[in-house]
């Protein structure tokens, strides 16, 4: 009898264990999708809706729920035009995401910039990996400050630590009424 009730309670610390795993929270940006000319996931088409009510998204190669090797590129002053933009905008090589085609639930926490004329909407959407957002791709690191830039390097997918998603722009409006990027909840998910 000891051990039956043994094995059930390990049985449910280990479901709960894995449910407060699966739970990140993280920054998001958003993106066209089907105006990319390029596609870094083999096998996945770079539309903005990924099925029913699936959205397109990338992850930051620098992101914690990142497996796989980093994007293979560097970081060069002179791939940017000092204004926030790219000259040279060939990206890195991405041999290794293994993200691709996993899929995970969003949820709108608060606005990056502080916004208080919009709200977040409670809903959560499901967004599915068909790119790369490699913060070694001048097109996100031309944008920073460093570069000549004004984007701050957390909504460019630049900040190593931050689980950030480049989310199509369709879901903005699903997630919330904020003009800008979000603060998010991020939960791993079937596709």
């Amino acid at each position: 009898m000891l051990r039956i009730s043994t094995f059930v309670t390990l049985l449910g610390l280990f479901f709960a264990f894995s449910e407060s795993v699966g739970a990140a929270s993280g920054v998001t940006t958003f993106n066209d999708f089907s105006s990319q000319g390029g596609v870094a996931c083999a096998g996945f088409s770079a539309s903005n809706s990924q099925g029913t009510n699936t959205f397109a998204a990338a992850m930051s190669d620098l992101s914690p729920l990142w497996t796989g090797a980093r994007c293979q590129g560097s970081m060069s002053a002179s791939n940017c035009n000092g204004h926030g933009s790219c000259i040279d905008c060939t990206g890195p090589a991405c041999p290794n995401e293994e993200q691709c085609g996993h899929c995970f639930n969003i949820q709108c926490v608060s606005s990056i910039s502080g916004e208080t004329s919009g709200s977040c909407s409670g809903a959560t959407i499901k967004v599915k990996i068909v790119d790369a957002c490699p913060a070694t791709h001048p097109e996100n690191y031309c944008k920073i400050p460093a570069f000549g830039g004004t984007v701050p390097p957390n909504q460019a997918c630049e900040a190593s630590g931050v689980n950030a998603f480049d989310i199509a722009t369709t879901a903005r409006g699903v997630l919330s009424s904020f003009q800008g990027n979000l603060n998010i909840n991020i939960e791993a998910t079937s596709c």
